[in-house]
Formats: structure tokens, C-alpha cells, sequence
């Protein structure tokens, strides 16, 4: 392996202070000003201000390293296996859960909706889906709303469902997911619904699913709506002016986080027991770690994301969020077969998540950087050393280099492939949100070198990461460095900019969008006043088995408090 050479530049670390640079909080009318001012010809200081901030330390890197655009990474032969034999069985399926699924007196689990459907006593996917629906109309009545779902059509829904009922009856479910309702991310393309990316103007009808929500359909799901989202994903705390904004079901005045804010919603308020998100910048461990749940993104390229607004990205994946780490690794193990990327996917990848026990955690090295975690909130700090730290024997200190040249770089590939790779948002530009219009404007002098000695980047970022794992097994921080933050009224009606709150928020999760990692977050506990706090948990390129392994191991390790604040959590939808 080549050997790491570090930058010769003034500030290789990451000091949040000078990232800051006391950048005020923008909302209500401010924000309309400003976007105003971006907008006009009296914005071009403005441009070049921020053009130099973000963009000339990346232009004068002079990098002149091989430029990496999509972060695929071989395997090590001796670690993996192709066998996927049995998991598409519903027998192995059942079993798999019934061993691994850890009971919660606030959620169903996808073996709880399954055992129901089996005994038709209890519930059929059709009553179900008449209960959700219920459900659903209440939550639009809370003062705030709820608003976990922006589009529903609930004739598709019942007939699903009624589908559903009639293979339980008969004793031939296609899966254990056969019957359970979830929502999907208004950014996969569902057929019956449209692709908004919560935006305000609507888009055609989709007619037909992407490859992800097809494979899901094939078995048996019965999808409930199109989940709310943060404008174009262009935001980390889910406030969506033009659909309303999802309300985090631990504390309704607080952020979920985004930008798969609905589908966190959704799971955590016990709506779903699983959701579809996308995450490109921690989109889904962000809103996961908000509202208490666990999720995860997989290696870049494990899961298709063909026929959707993401198929040309280098950093965003397709995740999962549910309600315990069983099940987020059995819908995994599900979409890696049924979805997978062909263009990425190596079939030697594959490792199935046969079971989460392999690996005790006494025989895992973890690292972590102590100064990195130092910049988190004292609530967060807390949980992480005195809750997480103890249950782990091995830790090892690592050290994370170019940080500050590596967040620049994601952010200028980021905004460069969403500006250039969607042109629907210029074809709407006049109805996008203040926030968003700010965020799009810094693009207009964003030029093929800033992408490419940003990808230049993405080589070192990989190179670092390879050395890491020489060392340790995973990598373990906090997922967050902030609390999710109150919202502030404002911003309800024409959104906000607050960098200190992106810059902490994104922290810890925007590394692995860069290099392709497998991530995930899962609840560690509570702060006194009842937000959750996320642990994030970073494997290897393809070791999806090593991190929800080690993350079930945790989730039974670290004993939460009954917090709850969704009305009726105990009844089935």
C-alpha cells in the first residue's frame, strides 16, 4: 500500500473554531434579504467571498494525486464469501429474526407485524393498513402536525394489502416483509407517486419503481407514501417550508434532521417499523440519531440507485432506518441480493449478515480520536464516555488527517453533481426555498478543477482510511456533534442558514459519503431531557457483517430508558 504523505498546508487538522468564522443565523425575512441579494448583481462580492472561502483552498492544493471519482474499493479475498444461499428462504428469514431481534415495549418489530399477519387473529395487512391510515389522519391533528408522509394514496396502499392478506391465507407469503408497511424518501421513484425531492412544484406521476423499491415490492411490502425530506437534500434538519416539516415524535419543538426527516419520523413515531432513506452527506444517520432509531448506509455501489436522481453520485447511497438493528440487517442482507449494483457490485462482496453474534466485543479494536470528540456537545461527550466507552476492551487512538481539505471536497462534489445531474431544480428555480437558492447560487463558479482536485482528494481521504484499518476493526464516535436543535418559528415559512449547526451536525458522518464507507447509527441513550444520542459505528469498504455485528452487540449493551412521546406507541399502528 502506498504510504501516506501528509499535506503540506497550514491547518491539516480540523479546528471547529476557525471552521465557524461566527457565521450568522439566517431565517425569516434576513434570509429573504439575502437570498435577494445572492440573486442579484449586487450579489457578486458575495459569490466571490464565498468562492474564496470554500473554494480557493481546494484550487491552490495543487494535489497532484490520482483524482478518485466513484469510491469503489476491491475486497480482501481472505475476508469474504459469496454464499447467499437460503436468505431469500422465509424460513431462514424467520429464524434469523427470531434470534436476533431485541423486543421493545414502544415498537413492533418487522417479526411482530409478521407473526400478526401468520395468526389472522390478530391483524391482516388489510386491517392494518385501514389502522395506519387512522393513524396517519390523527397525526395531521397534533399541534404541530407530525408530517412524516408528504403523498399517500391509500387505494394502492389497500390493494397491496389485500394482496398480502390473500397469501397469508393461503400460506404462501412471499417473505417476512409480506404485508409490512413502510415509507419511502421523496427521492426514489415509486410508481403511482411523484419524485418532488420536497420541492414545491410537482412533478409527472412515476410509472414504473426504481430498482430498489421494485426489489422491495417482490416481496410483499405494502408502501404507505412518500416520505417528507429536506429541499432537495440540501439541509441537515428536515424544516421543509414547502410540505410542512416533520416533527421529531421525542420532542415535537426540536429538529428531526435530514434530510430523510420523514422516514426517521415515520419510524420513530411506531408508524413503519422500517423506512427507505438517502444519505450523501449522513442524510439518513443524521435524523436516525435525532429521533432515537438505528440506520445505516451501506458501502457506495452495494445497492442499486439506478432510475433515480442519485444515479450519477459518487458519494450518496440508499439506507435503511428502523426501530432495532435486526431488522435494518435483514432488509440489507434482502436489498444486497435483490438490488444490488451491477455496475459496482462485486458478487466475491457480498458477505451475508448471517448472524449477529460472530464477534463478541471484547475481540473488536475500535478507534476514535478524543480531540475530535472533544468538539461535541457535553451531553453527547457524556453518553459516549461514560455509557459507550466501558461495554469496549480495545480502544485504540487514530489519527484523522486533511479533514478541513476533505470538507471542502465533499461539500464542492456534493453541490457540483446536484447542480449538474439535476436540471429539474433550474427548471424550478423560482419556486426552490430561500435556503436552497443560496446553496445552489455558490455553484455558479464551481469549475471542472475545483471537481477535480476535489476528487484528488478523495484519494488521499481513501488512502488515510486504508492505513486506519490496518489498524482497527471499526471506527466509533458519536454520530452527531450537536443536539437536535430547537426550531426556531421562522423557519417554518422560509427555511434557514445556520453553518455552525450544519458544520457540528455533519461532524462526524461526512467521511464515509466521501470514501464510500459503510456506516450506521444506532441510539446510545438519552440526555437528561430526553433527546436521543447516536453512536455511529465505520467499517471497512464491503463489511456491512463486521459493523451490524458489532452494532447489535451494542444494542444490547447499552440499555436505554423508556422515553416515548408518540401517542398510542403501544398499539399496533
Amino acid at each position: 500500500m502506498d504510504q501516506y504523505t501528509e499535506m503540506d498546508t497550514e491547518d491539516s487538522g480540523f479546528d471547529l473554531h476557525k471552521l465557524i468564522r461566527s457565521a450568522p443565523v439566517l431565517a425569516g425575512r434576513g434570509l429573504w434579504c439575502f437570498s435577494a441579494i445572492m440573486d442579484s448583481i449586487l450579489g457578486w462580492p458575495l459569490h466571490w467571498y464565498l468562492a474564496k472561502l470554500n473554494l480557493e483552498p481546494i484550487a491552490k492544493a495543487g494535489l497532484d494525486d490520482e483524482p478518485t471519482f466513484y469510491p469503489i474499493q476491491p475486497p480482501s479475498k481472505d475476508k469474504f464469501t459469496s454464499d447467499d444461499k437460503n436468505i431469500l428462504d422465509i424460513e431462514w428469514q424467520r429464524k434469523f429474526l427470531e434470534d436476533n431481534t431485541m423486543s421493545s415495549p414502544h415498537y413492533h418489530s418487522i417479526l411482530d407485524y409478521h407473526k400478526a399477519f401468520m395468526s389472522s387473529e390478530h391483524v391482516t395487512p388489510e386491517e392494518l393498513v385501514d389502522r395506519i391510515q387512522k393513524k396517519i389522519e390523527e397525526s395531521e391533528t397534533y399541534d404541530p402536525p407530525l408530517r412524516c408522509f408528504t403523498q399517500l394514496n391509500w387505494q394502492l396502499a389497500k390493494q397491496a394489502a389485500a394482496e398480502s392478506t390473500i397469501r397469508y391465507q393461503n400460506n404462501c407469503p412471499l417473505s417476512v416483509l409480506d404485508g409490512v408497511p413502510i415509507g419511502i424518501k421523496d427521492e426514489l421513484n415509486i410508481k403511482g407517486f411523484r419524485t418532488n425531492c420536497g420541492r414545491k412544484k410537482d412533478m409527472p406521476v412515476n410509472e414504473e419503481d426504481c430498482a430498489t423499491v421494485a426489489a422491495l415490492r417482490s416481496l410483499g411490502v405494502v408502501i404507505i407514501g412518500v416520505t417528507n425530506m429536506h429541499e432537495m437534500g440540501m439541509g441537515i434538519t428536515g424544516i421543509n417550508p414547502n410540505k410542512g416539516t416533520a416533527r421529531n415524535p421525542h420532542n415535537d419543538q426540536h429538529v428531526t434532521g435530514g434530510s430523510s426527516s420523514g422516514s426517521a419520523a415515520a419510524v420513530s413515531s411506531g408508524i413503519v417499523p422500517f423506512a427507505l432513506g438517502t444519505d450523501g452527506g449522513g442524510s439518513v444517520r443524521i435524523p436516525t440519531s435525532f429521533c432515537g432509531m438505528q440506520g445505516m448506509k451501506p458501502t457506495f455501489g452495494r445497492v442499486n440507485a439506478s432510475n433515480t436522481s442519485l444515479d450519477t453520485s459518487t458519494v450518496t447511497s440508499i439506507g435503511v432506518i428502523a426501530n432495532n438493528v435486526a431488522d435494518v440487517a435483514l432488509v440489507m442482507n434482502l436489498m444486497f441480493i435483490k438490488a444490488s449494483d451491477q455496475r459496482f457490485f462485486n458478487p466475491g462482496c457480498f458477505n451475508p449478515v448471517r448472524s449477529l453474534s460472530d464477534k463478541p466485543l471484547s475481540e473488536l479494536k475500535f478507534g476514535t480520536n478524543t480531540e475530535y470528540v472533544s468538539y461535541c456537545h457535553k451531553e453527547i461527550q457524556s453518553v459516549f464516555e461514560t455509557i459507550v466507552k466501558p461495554k469496549l476492551s480495545k480502544i485504540v487512538e487514530i489519527e484523522f488527517r486533511e479533514l478541513y481539505m476533505s470538507k471542502i471536497a465533499h461539500m464542492n462534489i456534493i453541490l457540483s453533481e446536484t447542480s449538474q445531474n439535476q436540471q429539474v431544480w433550474r427548471d424550478h428555480y423560482d419556486t426552490l426555498t430561500y435556503q436552497t437558492k443560496i446553496i445552489f447560487s455558490t455553484c455558479k463558479r464551481l469549475a471542472l478543477d475545483h471537481y477535480m482536485q476535489s476528487s484528488a482528494q478523495k484519494t488521499r481521504a481513501i488512502r488515510m482510511f486504508k492505513s486506519i484499518f490496518e489498524e482497527v476493526d471499526l471506527i466509533i464516535t458519536p454520530t452527531t456533534a450537536c443536539l437536535p436543535k430547537r426550531i426556531n418559528p421562522n423557519s417554518l415559512t422560509v427555511g434557514e442558514l445556520d453553518e455552525e449547526n450544519v458544520l457540528k451536525t455533519m461532524w462526524f458522518v461526512y467521511l464515509a459519503n466521501f470514501c464510500g464507507l459503510p456506516a450506521m447509527s444506532i441510539n446510545a441513550g438519552y440526555t437528561p431531557s430526553g433527546l436521543p444520542v447516536g453512536l455511529m459505528l465505520t467499517a471497512p469498504w464491503w463489511r456491512e457483517d463486521l459493523l451490524i455485528s458489532a452494532a447489535k452487540h451494542l444494542e444490547t449493551e447499552l440499555k436505554k430508558p423508556s422515553r416515548f412521546h408518540c401517542p398510542d406507541s403501544q398499539k399496533m399502528a
